[in-house]
């Protein structure tokens, strides 16, 4: 027996010994790894719920954004906001702060400030710059596109409003290998920075054709090959979040880009990503 645990003759009956006052480096060894081994398993389970969080901000955001729209809409004899202010060669002008004036920022007076428009999930390589309507040198951050066809349309006029995308979650210039095959470029052909406000066809960023196949810029990460998979990635677990012209919001995977063609004559696209024929260029 060491002399730390000898009799003490001055200690009251039934005391502890003076060694049990201490704790041993082994005890702390013990913590120590039971603490690692529970943050090891609690660490899956605060991901999965920041993801939750996030996924419901989103959420509140696109809701905000549709309020916005129709409240824009009532002021502007039921017509969508402009997708843009262009440039001579139909590019989104760059204003005072380097982004464009968008459609986002003719909604700006319109929505409620405890939503906003980028989605927490968004990796920062994906986040478009829009021009600040209330001052002239900033901009906000933009993760959301709308469909360039339905630009400045007469909302009651859309067919099958409750199928049809206006808003859906975009990636910009491409980033995280989004399908982004028709770049915006000005009168120099110098390619714009800025380019995920808009949701576009893989033809032509405004008008399709009878080979457009697919629309642009939505946020499904390794797309830009053009092959959508229906079990693809999106931005949130479930798949990637659209907004259609009713201000249904739907969760969608990357299949939802391949457009479907009018069985008519005209045979332009229908169903997600209608082709209005009196659709008016966004200019």
């Amino acid at each position: 027996m060491s002399l730390d645990d000898a009799y003490d003759p001055s200690a009251p009956e039934g005391a502890p010994s003076r060694s049990s006052a201490y704790v041993s480096a082994k005890d702390v060894k013990v913590v120590a790894v039971a603490l690692v081994v529970l943050s090891g398993m609690m660490y899956p389970v605060f991901k999965i719920l920041v993801r939750r969080s996030e996924k419901a901000r989103c959420i509140s955001n696109m809701k905000g954004i549709m309020d916005s729209i129709n409240q824009y809409a009532i002021q502007s004899e039921d017509k969508f906001p402009p997708i843009f202010d262009t440039g001579s060669a139909d590019e989104p002008a760059l204003q005072t702060s380097g982004a464009p004036y968008t459609w986002a920022s003719n909604l700006q007076e319109y929505m409620n400030p405890r939503v906003n428009f980028q989605c927490p999930s968004a990796d920062p390589l994906e986040i478009t710059k829009s021009q600040d309507s209330r001052s002239e040198g900033k901009s906000f951050a933009l993760t959301y596109g709308m469909f360039a066809p339905l630009s400045t349309f007469n909302r009651s006029l859309v067919e099958e409003p409750d199928e049809a995308v206006l808003i859906g979650e975009t990636s910009n210039a491409g980033a995280l290998h989004t399908y982004n095959p028709v770049p915006f470029v000005n009168s120099a052909g110098k390619t714009m920075p800025y380019d995920g406000m808009t949701i576009g066809w893989d033809t032509d960023n405004f008008d399709a054709n009878e080979k457009s196949a697919h629309v642009t810029r939505l946020a499904f990460p390794n797309t830009d090959k053009g092959i959508f998979d229906k079990l693809g990635e999106g931005r949130h677990d479930e798949g990637t979040f659209v907004l259609t012209v009713t201000g249904h919001l739907r969760t969608v995977r990357p299949n939802i880009a391949n457009v479907t063609r009018h069985s008519g004559a005209h045979g332009l696209p229908t169903g997600a990503w209608p082709m209005p024929l009196t659709a008016k260029r966004h200019k």
